[in-house]
């Protein structure tokens, strides 16, 4: 019994330190989601912007062979 409770403080202190990792990951997995999440928008509006000035390329070249 004595050994156990002379194990208690590093016992303690590992667990603070596994929950202190999860808690770092969890942070930096949700900061990497929103970094992933943004370029992903930015690909897709890229992607709509350019399909809008293919169109108006289209349009201005029917116009302009009136």
């Amino acid at each position: 019994m004595q050994k156990v409770t002379e194990l208690l403080p590093a016992i303690f202190s590992i667990l603070v330190f596994v929950v202190i990792w999860f808690v770092i990951r969890r942070i930096l997995g949700s900061i990497s989601d929103k970094i992933n999440n943004s370029e992903v928008y930015k690909e897709d509006t890229l992607r709509v912007l350019e399909e809008i000035r293919d169109e108006l390329k289209e349009l201005n070249k029917n116009n302009s062979s009136k």
